[in-house]
């Protein structure tokens, strides 16, 4: 029996070549080059399908058999030339190869380590761009949103397979997952860009997105409690997203990558996390979040308050821009939060018999400051949830 190799491939600088274009479009590139390439040496050479180990979201894992090694190089450096010429020089293939001698950990530690060699990590200037450069708008303004999001911790999960066979179920098992769930909640509700190993992105309504995100956030949590429930650690167990509006002057590949930054952003912050509207809360705060916005928005529906209260509780946020009134700077008592919002939401004392309203205010103002009876504390989740209702009770809203 001949000796194996294994021969780890990844594309470098598929981020700012998907915000320079038709996102759509060149998710489509991608997807070709990391799955139908390897697809198709395995295919010129009669070799078995079987041999790719993983493939999609930018990369992929090949098992050979040692006396093909050199014809696969020859076969990466000429799809290399290639898709540097189709990406106009963004996109860079690079691979690593080593025997299948000793662990899997060991295996996988030589081969990062080329990998990260050869991505220009341990030089001066790296040779390759992951992030999307400043440029031009070239394509048409876009009145779409875009919701992306990625698993947590990926590659951590991954580097804790114990053999080939594992890394492998695992890749697979999350790309499945992907490919399956975002697929079918898009289908005649959004536009799907790409679905790759750990992560995604779909466009379309705002409205539309913020509820695909709430149900695919519950369906991985089931697969994660379905498939991870045995496996030690959080790395690879959530996931973070990104919703970001367009502004009106942007084209899809600008607010695409504006929305890569949102979610950058927000896993920096912390795990299982989710920029809305600019805001960065954690998912468990989302049913908060929701909560607030339904009181709001039932306040100006069922009682007729006028919608400047959004505002006027908004003003007393320090990073949000104060109101024509002056901005509260002190509230560390509730009641003090009470009364202002009171003030704000009934200045001519109209309501207050209404036993129903009193309770919907009373409801708001602790959903925002929190039901600490001694301290106020402004909570992310009521800015958020303020914000949610002030877009839903605009007359216009662009998708």
């Amino acid at each position: 029996m001949s000796l194996q190799i294994f021969l780890q491939s990844h594309l470098l600088g598929t981020e700012q070549f998907l915000s320079s274009g038709d996102p759509e479009e060149r998710a489509g590139l991608i997807a070709a080059w990391s799955q139908e390439l390897p697809a198709r040496f395995l295919d010129q050479e009669g070799l078995s399908p079987l041999l790719l180990g993983s493939s999609g979201g930018g990369q992929f894992l090949l098992v050979l058999p040692q006396e093909v090694e050199e014809k696969a190089q020859g076969f990466l450096k000429e799809a290399a030339e290639d898709i540097h010429l189709k990406s106009a020089g963004k996109v860079r293939l690079v691979w690593a190869s080593t025997e299948n001698l000793g662990t899997w950990k060991l295996i996988r530690e030589r081969l990062d380590a080329d990998l990260r060699k050869k991505s220009g990590f341990y030089t001066a200037t790296p040779s390759f761009d992951p992030f999307p450069a400043p440029s031009r708008d070239t394509g048409p303004v876009s009145q779409h949103s875009v919701l992306r999001g990625d698993v947590d911790l990926f590659s951590q999960r991954l580097l804790q397979a114990e053999s080939i066979e594992a890394h492998v179920a695992t890749s697979v098992l999350y790309f499945r997952f992907f490919a399956g769930e975002v697929s079918r909640l898009c289908e005649g509700k959004a536009k799907l860009i790409f679905t790759g190993g750990d992560d995604f992105a779909i466009s379309g309504n705002w409205k539309v997105l913020t509820e695909i995100a709430a149900e695919l956030h519950r369906l991985f949590d089931r697969f994660v409690e379905e498939n991870l429930k045995d496996a030690p650690g959080l790395e690879g167990k959530t996931m973070s997203m990104a919703l970001t509006l367009p502004d009106g002057k942007s084209s899809l590949a600008r607010i695409f990558a504006r929305c890569g930054k949102d979610l950058d952003k927000a896993k920096t912050i912390t795990r299982d996390s989710f920029s809305l509207f600019g805001t960065i809360i954690e998912w468990k705060q989302y049913p908060e979040a929701v909560q607030i916005r339904d009181l709001a928005l039932r306040l100006i529906r069922d009682f007729q308050c006028s919608r400047g209260f959004i505002n006027e509780l908004l003003g007393f946020y320090p990073d949000h821009p104060p109101t024509s009134r002056k901005r509260v700077t002190r509230f560390d008592r509730p009641w003090r939060f009470h009364r202002r919002l009171a003030v704000t939401l009934d200045p001519e004392d109209k309501r207050s018999k209404s036993k129903e309203y009193l309770k919907v205010r009373a409801a708001l103002a602790g959903e925002v400051i929190g039901k600490n009876v001694g301290q106020a504390r402004l909570r992310s989740s009521g800015k958020l949830g303020l914000e949610w209702a002030g877009l839903m009770t605009k007359d216009k809203v662009h998708g």
